[in-house]
């Protein structure tokens, strides 16, 4: 009879199998075809991704209640950034299909959902290199000069709202800040709600923590511009001053933006999981 640890680790082999079948057919799909389901492959192919990524560190693959609530905190985020597009107007959709409002809304909220969690699964897994072990989310590397104060954490919440105001009002020049903005807010707000913040890490010279969560960042931008650029429907980019050395469609320095991108989207979700727990304590008394 197999142990409880053997048992866990063929259940492990098992997801690691699906997760890459998954994904390995949904890839193939979105590059081959051009089909009304598309978008689907989309979904299916950064779903594997996503599981596989857990499953080979060992941990569940689809965790429960979490993952599917990373996918829906990923649907309003990835949104709020095609609201910021429509300023800017650095990224446009083309596809063989043309779909209507109600059609293209639903796939793209599929789409959508698929961000956070390839994200998580990602920094789950560079949190956990040498250098990031002691700095994961439920455990901390307490800071040598204690917190930052609430003023600095201020300051951040306010730089960020400015920088995305700059954005919206002069969008052909700061289209640069529409990943920065977001996380100034988002690191700021962390801070005073007693989590890590990641700017002071950076003040401080201590870079494990940013660094792998920006690795994670980039290594997700790698993946979805190298996926997208045989994909259909695809997204091509528009960034005036700087479209050049393109990587796929995105120029070259382009990918610098997901790594604020990256520290933005880990604080949404452990200020997500921060209100959430105050929630359900209050809920218990």
């Amino acid at each position: 009879m197999a142990t409880p640890r053997v048992a866990q680790s063929r259940g492990h082999v098992l997801w690691a199998l699906a997760a890459f079948a998954l994904m390995s057919v949904s890839w193939a799909l979105l590059w081959t075809v051009r089909t009304y389901w598309n978008p689907v492959f989309f979904f299916g192919m950064w779903t594997g991704g996503a599981m596989l990524v857990r499953a080979l560190q060992g941990a569940q693959p689809f965790p429960l209640p979490r993952y599917p609530a990373l996918m829906a905190l990923s649907i309003p985020l990835w949104w709020w950034f095609e609201l910021v597009n429509s300023f800017v107007q650095n990224w446009q959709y083309q596809g063989a299909f043309r779909y209507n409002e109600l059609e293209y809304n639903l796939f793209a909220t599929l789409a959508f959902s698929t961000v956070i969690p390839a994200l998580d699964a990602a920094w789950s897994a560079t949190l956990s290199l040498p250098k990031g072990a002691a700095l994961r989310v439920a455990h901390p590397d307490p800071l040598p000069a204690g917190a930052p104060s609430a003023a600095w954490c201020w300051w951040e919440v306010a730089l960020g709202f400015f920088a995305q105001a700059l954005v919206f009002t002069l969008p052909t020049y700061f289209y640069g800040l529409v990943w920065v903005a977001p996380f100034l807010a988002l690191d700021g707000l962390a801070g005073l709600a007693g989590g890590v913040n990641l700017a002071y890490l950076l003040r401080l010279r201590r870079y494990a923590m940013p660094l792998a969560i920006g690795l994670a960042g980039v290594g997700c931008g790698f993946f979805w511009e190298f996926w997208n650029f045989w994909a259909d429907p695809k997204w091509t980019y528009s960034i005036p001053y700087f479209h050049f050395l393109q990587v796929f469609e995105m120029p070259l320095l382009g990918y610098g933006g997901y790594v604020p991108f990256a520290w933005s989207v880990y604080q949404l979700v452990w200020l997500a999981e921060w209100g959430w727990g105050k929630i359900t304590r209050a809920a218990a008394v």
